[in-house]
């Protein structure tokens, strides 16, 4: 069964860009010319997309952990965006479908187990924070 799945992955790697041909042929035929541009904007979507999340990344990741978050959440978010905007910039409807879908995914916040709720959470309720100061 396992050698039968993985000769799969290459009839599916190569029946993927033909499907998306025959999506954007499709379309071209209901739609005409509107098609170039639903194309080029996706194509600016996707670029936009990973442009933002290149600039965004990082300070987002630096103040979860400063907050005492979880950063695994912060990575699979990241890394679901960047894949979409890849899947915005390759033509084709189904692309731009999984795109939205892994869009919309990642903003879905969740934690790990064992990783804090938010910040300020300790392994124990006996932990009191505050500041105090001695006087002598």
């Amino acid at each position: 069964m396992v050698r039968f799945m993985a000769s799969l992955w290459p009839i599916i790697a190569l029946a993927f860009p033909l499907l998306e041909l025959a999506g954007i042929i499709y379309i071209w035929h209901q739609i005409g010319a509107w098609t170039l541009l639903w194309l080029l904007a996706s194509i600016f979507a996707g670029w936009s997309l990973i442009s933002a999340e290149r600039l965004t990344f990082m300070p987002r990741l630096a103040a979860v952990m400063a907050g005492g978050e979880n950063p695994f959440a912060v990575l699979r978010g990241s890394g679901l965006r960047f894949l979409a905007g890849v899947l915005l910039i390759f033509p084709g409807a189904i692309s731009d479908v999984i795109a939205v879908i892994m869009l919309v995914w990642s903003f879905t916040r969740s934690s790990g187990p064992g990783m804090p709720h938010g910040p300020g959470s300790a392994a124990n309720d006996d932990v009191i924070e505050g500041e105090f100061r001695r006087m002598d």
